[in-house]
C-alpha cells in the first residue's frame, strides 16, 4: 500500500469525536429552498457586481454564514480577512469550515479541516484570552488525528490559559478532555468543581445563561444528562435553550428535549420522561439517541 493510500485509510477509519453528528449532532439547513434567503443573495450577488466592497463581501458572508451556507460562507470570509484580518473574521471562518467538514465525506473533509485549524489559530493570535476562540481551538486540536495537525498537550496547554481567564469555562473544557480520553470519574470532577462555582458566583442561573454564549448553555446540559450530576441546573440550562430557541442555534431542538428525558428519567420523574421523549420523538422520529433510551428503558 501506497504512503498516499496508507493516510487515507488510517484517516478514513479514524474515530472522530467532533466531527460525528450521531454524538454531537449540529443543525443543518437546507438553505437551497428558502427563498428569502435565494432573494437576499439574489440582491447581494446584483450588488457585488457592480461593486465589489469589503461592505458588500461583509454582507454575502455574515447572510450565507446565518443561513448556514458553509461553502459560500468560507469564500467571502477568505476574501474580508485579505483587507480585514480581524479575530472574529478569522474565527467565523474556523467554524464555518469545521461545520463545512461535518457535511461532506471524510476524504473531503480533510482541507475544510486543516483550514479549521488554521483560521482559528490566527483568530487566537490575534486575541489570545477571548473563550470562544479559546474553546474551538481546544476542541479541534484534542479532536482531530495528529496526522492533520491534532495535538492533544496543546489543548490541555490552552484548557489551562482558559481556566485563569474563565475557570468555568476552563473547567469544562478540562473535563471534556478528560472524556476524550474516556477519564469518566476525572471529567465528572471537573464538571462538579465548575457547577460548584457556577451556582455560587450567580444568584441567577438566567443571569449566567444570557451573559454566555448558546453553545456552553447546551454543553451543560449535555454533561448533566451524560454524567447525572447537578439534574437541576441542567434542567434549567435545557429549558433556558428551548424556550429561547432561535434559528442561528447549532443544536437540534429534539436533542435539548431528548437530554431533558434523560435527566428526568436519572430523577426518577418517568411522567415528565416521558412528555419530553415524545417532544423529541415528534420533531425528529428518527432521532436514533432517543429511540434506544425509548427502547431500552420501554419508556
Amino acid at each position: 500500500m501506497s504512503s498516499s493510500n496508507s493516510f487515507l485509510f488510517f484517516f478514513i477509519i479514524m474515530p472522530l469525536f467532533i466531527f460525528s453528528q450521531e454524538i454531537t449532532p449540529f443543525v443543518t439547513y437546507d438553505f437551497h429552498k428558502d427563498p428569502i434567503y435565494k432573494i437576499k443573495m439574489l440582491d447581494l450577488k446584483k450588488l457585488e457586481k457592480k461593486s465589489s466592497s469589503i461592505k458588500t463581501f461583509i454582507s454575502i458572508a455574515d447572510l450565507s454564514y446565518y443561513y448556514k451556507d458553509w461553502e459560500v460562507a468560507i469564500s467571502y470570509y477568505e476574501k474580508i480577512i485579505v483587507e480585514n484580518p480581524s479575530a472574529e473574521n478569522y474565527f467565523k471562518l474556523a467554524v464555518a469550515a469545521a461545520r463545512k467538514s461535518l457535511e461532506v465525506s471524510r476524504v473531503f473533509s480533510i482541507s475544510y479541516i486543516l483550514k479549521a485549524k488554521k483560521s482559528v489559530l490566527n483568530a487566537h493570535r490575534l486575541a489570545p484570552k477571548n473563550p470562544r476562540y479559546l474553546k474551538l481551538l481546544i476542541k479541534l486540536f484534542a479532536e482531530i488525528p495528529d496526522i492533520l495537525g491534532g495535538n492533544k498537550e496543546f489543548a490541555q496547554k490552552k484548557a489551562e490559559e482558559l481556566l485563569i481567564i474563565d475557570p468555568i469555562q476552563g473547567l469544562i473544557s478540562k473535563g471534556y478532555l478528560n472524556d476524550i480520553d474516556k477519564y469518566s470519574s476525572a471529567a465528572k470532577s471537573k464538571y462538579e468543581l465548575a457547577f460548584y462555582l457556577l451556582e455560587k458566583n450567580y444568584e441567577s442561573l438566567d443571569t449566567f445563561f444570557e451573559e454566555n454564549d448558546r453553545d456552553l448553555i447546551f454543553e451543560i446540559g449535555n454533561i448533566v444528562a451524560n454524567h447525572q450530576i447537578s439534574s437541576d441546573l441542567g434542567i434549567s440550562a435545557l429549558k433556558f435553550y428551548a424556550n429561547s430557541y432561535d434559528f442561528m442555534d447549532n443544536y437540534p431542538l429534539a436533542t435539548v428535549y431528548y437530554l431533558l428525558s434523560r435527566i428526568y428519567f436519572f430523577k426518577q420523574d418517568l411522567n415528565i420522561c416521558s412528555d419530553y421523549l415524545d417532544k423529541a420523538l415528534k420533531i425528529n422520529p428518527k432521532l436514533k439517541t432517543a429511540l434506544v433510551f425509548q427502547k431500552k428503558y420501554k419508556l
